[in-house]
C-alpha cells in the first residue's frame, strides 16, 4: 500500500535527519515511500487480527453496494455522490431508474434518482453523465444535484488490465508502483504533487487519467486490484467556496495507448493555453539580472534557539570570500533566519540586534550590490509568530477553514515542530495563516514592501508556500498570485520564490527550492535551487531548518536542481574550502555553458 497524498509537508522534510548515505535528495524525495514500505515490512509481527486497523491504507465498505455499472465509450462504469451536512453520506445511481443513450461517439446517462448504500432503498437527488469518444481518448463530464451540499463525485472505472500506477510529483524518474489489493491513493493538489495526472500500465503504453481543470479543487485517484483486474476511482470535489447542491465536475479526460510524459505534455499545452503560462525564456516577470544567476549562496542566520550560525558582518565577509572567485552578477545570497530566532519572528520580520541591527542589515545588502550580485530575503507565507502585530485579530479573520464535514483544521499544523529538543514539538503562541484572506495578505504586503524599500532586497522567498488547502472563505492560491501582483507593482524587476511549487503556481511563481517532475518537465517554466533541509559541505548542517544534519553529496544536488546551491554556516569555509569551491566551479560551468 502507498498513501502518497497523507505524507506531510513536515513529515518529508524530517525524514532528512535518517536520509541514507549519498542521497542528499532523499530527505525530500524518499520517506513517504519508506513509511509505507517500512509498515508494510513490519506486517508479519502484527497480530493477523489486527492489521485491518494497525496499516494505514485506503479503506473500502464491508459490503456489496450493488452499484450500477454502465458501458460507456468502452469503459465500464460507475458513479457516486458525497455530500455534507447534517445527513452526509454517499449515495449511488437507483439502478431501476437510470436512462441510457448513445449517439454515435456520444454516450449518456441520466439517473433521476439516487439511491441509498447497497440499493436498499432511494435518495432524493439526480446525476447526469456523458462520454465522448475520439480515436483513443474520451472526455468524461459529470454533474450532479442532492438535496444537502456535494461534497464529491466519484466515478469508478472496471474491469482494466493490470498495471503500474505513477503520478507526476517529484519524480524526475517517477515511480511506477504495482497496483495491489490494498490500493495506491494519488491526491492532488498536495506538497509533493505537480499534477492531477495519473497513469496506469507499463512505462512504454498505458492509460492516462488526467483532470482539465485548473483550480486548486481536490483530486484523487485510486487503484486497486479487484477480481483479477484493476479498478480505478476518480474523485473530485467542488471549490470550497462554491460548494452547493449542485455541482458540475470539471472533465476527466482518458487516454489509452500513451504514456505518462505525453501526458504531461499534453496537461503543459492546457495550462500554456487556459492560463498563459509562458517558458522561462520568455516570462515577463523574470528580470535581466536573474538570467545572469548561476549561483545561489544561501546564509544561515539565527536558529529557532537563538544560535547565531552568521551575523550580518560575517554574512558580509562571506559575500566577499565567495565573489572573489565568481562575478558578483551570477550569484544570488538567500538569506535565511535573517530577522532574528527563525520562524518564531516570522510575522514580525525586522533586522534583529544580535545579528548587528538595521545598520549591519543595510552594510550587508550594500557590499552584497556594489560586489555586483543581489539578494533574496526569506519571509514568512503562514507562520505568524508570538510576536507578530494583531494577531489575535488575524488568526481570527485569517485562518484555514475546511469543507463542511471535513476534519476542523488545526489553527497550528504548520508549527509543531519540535524546535526545542523538547520531543513534544515547540513554538506555541502563533498562528497558521492563509494568504487567501485580506488581512494576512494585506499585513504581508505592508510588512515586505516596507522591508524591500528600506533595505533594497532584490527578492523575496515566501516559505511554507504554495497553499493546496481548498479552503472554504478564502483560496490561497490566488492569495498568493494577488500577494505577488501587488509586491511587483511596486518593484518590477523583484525576484518572487516560494519553497514549493505545483502546475497551477508556476505561471506567476518562477523559483523555488524542491524537487522537480517527471523528466524535468518543470526546468522548462522555472528555475530551483537546493533546499535549506539539504545541508552544506562540510558537516551536513542544515543551519536553521529543524533537519538538523544530513549526508552531504554535491553529485546529487547538482543533478536536481537547476541552480548549484552553496548553503553557508559557522566555519563552512574554514572546514571545507575546497568543497565549496566545487560548488563555485560547478557554477561557473553552468554559466559558461549558457554563454555568460
Amino acid at each position: 500500500m502507498t498513501n502518497r497524498s497523507q505524507v506531510s509537508r513536515r513529515l518529508f522534510l524530517r525524514g532528512a535527519a535518517a536520509a541514507g548515505a549519498g542521497s542528499a535528495i532523499s530527505p525530500i524525495m524518499c520517506p513517504a515511500s519508506s513509511i509505507a514500505q517500512g509498515l508494510a515490512s513490519n506486517a508479519s509481527h502484527v497480530s493477523s487480527s489486527a492489521r485491518g486497523w494497525a496499516i494505514p491504507r485506503p479503506m473500502f465498505w464491508s459490503f456489496d453496494n450493488k452499484d450500477p455499472r454502465i458501458n460507456m465509450a468502452g469503459y465500464s462504469l460507475s458513479f457516486q455522490v458525497f455530500t455534507s451536512g447534517t445527513n452526509e453520506n454517499t449515495y449511488s445511481l437507483d439502478a431501476k431508474s437510470i436512462v441510457t443513450k448513445q449517439q454515435g461517439n456520444q454516450w449518456t446517462i441520466d439517473a433521476p434518482k439516487l439511491s441509498w448504500p447497497g440499493q436498499q432503498m432511494t435518495a432524493p437527488g439526480t446525476l447526469h453523465a456523458d462520454a465522448i469518444l475520439s480515436g483513443d481518448t474520451v472526455l468524461l463530464r459529470i454533474e450532479a444535484t442532492a438535496p444537502e451540499p456535494i461534497r464529491a463525485i466519484k466515478a469508478t472505472i472496471y474491469g482494466l488490465l493490470f498495471g503500474e500506477a505513477a503520478q507526476t510529483g517529484w519524480q524526475v524518474t517517477p515511480t511506477f508502483e504495482p497496483v495491489t489489493k490494498e490500493a495506491v491513493l494519488y491526491s492532488y493538489p498536495s506538497y509533493t504533487a505537480g499534477m492531477p495526472v495519473w497513469f496506469l500500465g507499463q512505462r512504454d503504453q498505458g492509460i492516462s487519467f488526467s483532470s482539465l481543470d485548473t483550480t486548486l479543487a481536490s483530486k484523487r485517484f485510486c487503484a486497486a486490484l479487484r477480481d483479477d483486474s484493476v479498478q480505478i476511482q476518480l474523485i473530485v470535489e467542488p471549490e470550497a467556496r462554491k460548494l452547493g447542491t449542485t455541482f458540475s465536475a470539471p472533465t476527466w479526460k482518458l487516454t489509452r495507448h500513451t504514456t505518462l510524459e505525453t501526458a504531461i505534455l499534453e496537461r503543459e499545452q492546457l495550462l500554456e493555453e487556459a492560463t498563459g503560462l509562458l517558458p522561462w525564456t520568455v516570462r515577463k516577470d523574470v528580470a535581466p539580472w536573474v538570467r545572469k544567476v548561476s549561483l545561489v549562496v544561501t546564509l544561515h542566520g539565527m536558529h529557532w534557539s537563538g544560535f547565531i550560525f552568521n551575523d550580518y558582518d560575517k554574512m558580509s565577509q562571506l559575500v566577499n570570500w565567495v565573489t572573489d572567485r565568481i562575478p558578483g552578477e551570477q550569484v544570488l545570497f538567500f538569506i535565511a533566519g535573517w530577522e532574528g530566532r527563525y520562524y518564531r519572528q516570522y510575522g514580525d520580520s525586522k533586522p534583529n540586534d544580535l545579528m548587528g541591527g538595521a545598520d549591519g542589515l543595510s552594510r550587508l545588502v550594500r557590499n552584497i550590490h556594489t560586489r555586483g550580485a543581489h539578494v533574496m530575503a526569506m519571509f514568512a507565507g503562514n507562520a505568524a509568530g508570538p510576536s507578530t502585530p494583531g494577531l489575535p485579530e488575524l488568526i481570527g479573520t485569517s485562518s484555514f477553514h475546511a469543507l463542511p464535514g471535513a476534519l476542523n483544521y488545526d489553527l497550528m499544523r504548520g508549527y509543531k515542530v519540535d524546535w526545542a529538543e523538547i520531543r513534544a514539538g515547540a513554538g506555541g503562541g502563533g498562528g497558521w495563516l492563509n494568504p487567501g484572506a485580506a488581512g494576512w495578505r494585506d499585513h504581508l504586503v505592508q510588512q515586505v514592501s516596507g522591508l524591500n524599500a528600506q533595505f533594497g532586497f532584490d527578492g523575496n522567498f515566501f516559505d511554507t508556500q504554495p497553499n493546496t488547502d481548498n479552503d472554504f472563505r478564502n483560496n490561497p492560491l490566488e492569495g498568493l498570485r494577488m500577494l505577488s501582483e501587488r509586491l511587483r507593482e511596486e518593484r518590477p524587476e523583484l525576484l518572487l520564490a516560494t519553497e514549493s511549487w505545483l502546475d497551477l503556481s508556476l505561471g506567476f511563481i518562477p523559483c523555488s527550492q524542491t524537487l522537480d517532475g517527471p523528466g524535468h518537465w518543470s526546468a522548462k517554466y522555472q528555475r530551483r535551487f537546493a533546499h535549506v533541509s539539504l545541508g552544506e559541505p562540510s558537516r551536513g548542517s542544515t543551519g536553521v531548518h529543524e533537519v538538523g544534519h544530513v549526508d552531504y553529496n554535491l553529485d546529487d544536488l547538482l543533478d536536481s536542481f537547476d541552480w548549484p546551491t552553496l548553503a553557508i554556516v559557522d566555519g563552512t569555509i574554514d572546514a571545507a574550502p575546497a568543497r565549496a569551491q566545487a560548488v563555485i566551479s560547478a557554477a561557473r560551468i553552468r554559466s559558461h555553458a549558457k554563454g555568460e
